[in-house]
């Protein structure tokens, strides 16, 4: 190894241990903005909030540290990703760090204790929200790019259980005051946000290690249909010929599962659409969560009729399609179905 490569490398790990210090500093910052809530002590509270200067700080000399080693060593490929990547990394840092400040300066409004039936909750979704945090910094130190993209997938979670309080904090609560309320709705978006900004981490861990800018999102899609009809069933097939790497789509009814009728079998078969794995899925599964769904689309009658109350992050439609004519049916739910996708994901996924 020559001097100059020694140079660049020792400058590069003093810069990855730097940034791994910063992270280290933010999440220590919410772990004690955690305890706040808690304790709703206001000189650890006012002590996590002045302690947000030397993390600024740090990270504005990182930045100084990563475009003054791109300008004194013009590295290749993979070293200038990694500092592309930990440049992005560093504002995200700082921005966590803004938020275990907004933590600390909400659990400050607090004059008593949260009520358990939300202490309780919020107290594992932060732990949650922490820990996928830390998780993907992890990542990013050892450049797993595997471990970064399972990660991906936990945020999803954290926000399945984040609906389920939501529902309770809106609903009339005689226990639960006005400033309370407001606290916990302030504090649960700083968690959502903090496992929002750690799947950006994950977004630089990939790039960095695969040069892919931003993975693919694949959206899911439900079809909603009666017992019967079979529309549900050409639907998914519809969106499983033509946009398989775009969107998954499932098909459900709610009177139980329903197995492929022999004259959509047929049909199928001569329209050239797969026809493997489309028994239904029954609306009661447990298998079946609707908040994992991007958007679910009725083809007979109105969502209303069948899901009375829709998730949160969950989208609907309702699409009247006559079922009268398979192939009348068939042209309507293919263009029905190419809009969506194209609204969902980018006119490059039209498959004409």
């Amino acid at each position: 190894m020559s001097h100059l490569e020694e140079r660049m490398e020792n400058d590069l790990n003093a810069i990855r241990d730097w940034v791994w210090n910063i992270g280290d500093d933010v999440e220590n910052a919410l772990r004690q903005a955690k305890k706040t809530l808690v304790l709703r002590d206001p000189e650890l509270a006012y002590e996590i909030i002045l302690g947000d200067h030397p993390i600024n700080r740090a990270s504005r000399r990182c930045d100084r540290l990563c475009h003054r080693f791109i300008a004194r060593y013009l590295p290749g490929a993979g070293a200038l990703r990694e500092m592309a990547a930990t440049i992005r990394i560093n504002v995200t840092l700082e921005r966590i760090g803004d938020y275990a400040v907004t933590m600390s300066r909400e659990a400050l409004q607090l004059s008593d204790p949260l009520p358990e039936k939300y202490a309780q909750r919020i107290d594992d979704a932060a732990d949650t929200a922490i820990e996928i945090f830390s998780e993907s910094r992890q990542a990013f130190r050892e450049g797993n790019a595997e471990q970064a993209i399972a990660l991906m997938n936990a945020t999803k979670r954290l926000d399945a259980r984040m609906d389920s309080i939501y529902d309770d904090l809106f609903e009339k609560d005689s226990e639960l005051n006005r400033t309370s309320r407001v606290v916990i709705f302030a504090v649960l978006t700083v968690l959502k946000r903090v496992a929002d900004q750690s799947k950006n981490i994950c977004d630089q861990t990939v790039f960095a290690v695969r040069g892919i800018a931003k993975l693919p999102k694949v959206y899911r899609i439900l079809f909603l249909d009666r017992k019967g009809s079979g529309l549900g069933h050409l639907a998914t097939a519809i969106g499983r010929h033509r946009y398989a790497d775009t969107v998954a789509f499932t098909v459900t009814t709610p009177d139980g599962a329903e197995p492929l009728s022999e004259p959509m079998r047929t049909f199928l078969q001569e329209t050239g659409l797969p026809e493997g794995d489309l028994e239904t899925e029954p609306l009661e599964s447990l298998e079946l969560d609707l908040a994992d769904y991007d958007v679910v689309v009725c083809v007979n009658g109105h969502y209303d009729d069948y899901i009375e109350r829709m998730p949160f992050h969950t989208s609907a439609l309702n699409w009247p399609v006559a079922g009268d004519d398979l192939t009348e049916a068939y042209r309507e739910l293919r263009s029905r179905i190419t809009d969506l996708v194209e609204l969902l994901a980018g006119r490059e996924n039209n498959q004409d």
